[in-house]
């Protein structure tokens, strides 16, 4: 097994294997498997851990590699629960900033409380170290599963949640290789109807407006399908009518803006979140431009303020509550031992077509 690449460091090494730890219940790692990949001993594992500087560098990053390459998290509360049982559910989601995260947590909560379990909750943030960061602390506490929702994980943040043993649900992308359940949909497909339902409409020339999808693979496969539905219908595909933009009424019409300067022909936009239409819409009445003949709007999640504007914003509906509720479904129903737990759900979506198309 090759090991990856600790922080800052330049050499690469293969280590030995740790096959005991594949018989033990949920495979999951030990310190002493680490020390054992490592070279070392086990204290110098549990120093290396919380008392680094009693380390030399040397060990410190032999253990660091040995952890990468196990996935290997501190058990912070076995030393004071005989039963290893926490009734607590983890979830992690991108920001707590956006509302369309809510609906899902708060279903799910419901039905983990009813059976008296508790969600512990975190944002992952914008890039593959703070998630990694974040639910190796929340692995560390031990909770009896995981929502994960949010973009795809690191190779060892993937290992790690798998070595923990406990059920996993994502809830971000509908695809075939899940940590371990998923329950979701399809963002490309979402967006490519959706495309194509402007397209239907007579529109053209389409804007497309997103937030960043460097670590965003929501947001990737949301562009991908605005390009697939322009490409099947044989229209010119230009980068100049697709931007990044973080989330924000503003944001959304200084979007709008920024398209209608590269193509002033542009006839409609459809922008990846509904706070970001709703601003491209407060753009076009604050220019005069009329909203669907002028300018077509169209947005992402039916949140609220798309059936509150005027006119009201065609967007994709998905039903957040029931990603919740069959997330908390599917982890509660591995932890009672059951094996027909489905490991793939697609709860779909649908357009809802309104007066800004």
């Amino acid at each position: 097994m090759s090991l990856p690449l600790a922080p800052g460091s330049t050499e690469s090494r293969v280590a030995p294997s740790a096959p005991d730890a594949q018989d033990r219940p949920g495979g999951q790692v030990r310190m002493e498997d680490v020390a054992r990949i490592a070279g070392v001993s086990p204290i110098t594992v549990s120093r290396a851990l919380s008392k680094p500087d009693m380390v030399s560098p040397r060990s410190r990053e032999a253990v660091a590699r040995a952890i990468a390459a196990t996935g290997y998290v501190r058990n912070l509360v076995a030393g004071s629960l005989a039963s290893q049982k926490t009734h607590v559910v983890a979830a992690v989601v991108p920001t707590f900033a956006n509302p369309v995260f809510a609906a899902t947590l708060v279903s799910m909560e419901a039905a983990l409380q009813a059976k008296g379990f508790h969600l512990m909750l975190g944002q992952s943030g914008a890039t593959p170290q703070t998630q990694h960061a974040l639910i190796s602390t929340f692995l560390a506490r031990r909770p009896d599963g995981f929502f994960l929702h949010g973009n795809r994980c690191a190779p060892e943040t993937r290992r790690m949640l798998v070595q923990a043993g406990i059920p996993i649900v994502e809830g971000a992308n509908l695809r075939d290789d899940p940590i371990d359940m998923l329950v979701s949909f399809s963002n490309f497909d979402a967006a490519k109807a959706l495309t194509r339902h402007l397209i239907d409409r007579g529109y053209r020339r389409i804007g497309f407006a997103s937030p960043p999808w460097r670590h965003n693979d929501r947001a990737r496969a949301r562009r991908r399908g605005y390009i697939a539905a322009l490409a099947d219908a044989g229209l010119a595909v230009s980068e100049r009518r697709i931007v990044e933009t973080p989330l924000g009424f503003r944001e959304g019409g200084e979007a709008l803006r920024a398209l209608l300067e590269r193509d002033k022909r542009l006839d409609a936009c459809f922008l990846a979140g509904d706070v970001l239409a709703a601003g491209a819409l407060f753009e076009c009445h604050r220019s005069g431009r009329r909203v669907p003949d002028d300018m077509g709007i169209a947005g992402f999640d039916d949140q609220d303020i798309a059936s509150a504007t005027s006119p009201q914003i065609t967007t994709v509906h998905v039903p957040r509550q029931e990603i919740g509720r069959i997330a908390a479904e599917m982890i509660l129903a591995r932890i009672d031992g059951r094996a027909d737990v489905d490991r793939r759900v697609d709860v779909g979506f649908d357009i809802r077509v309104r007066q800004s198309t």
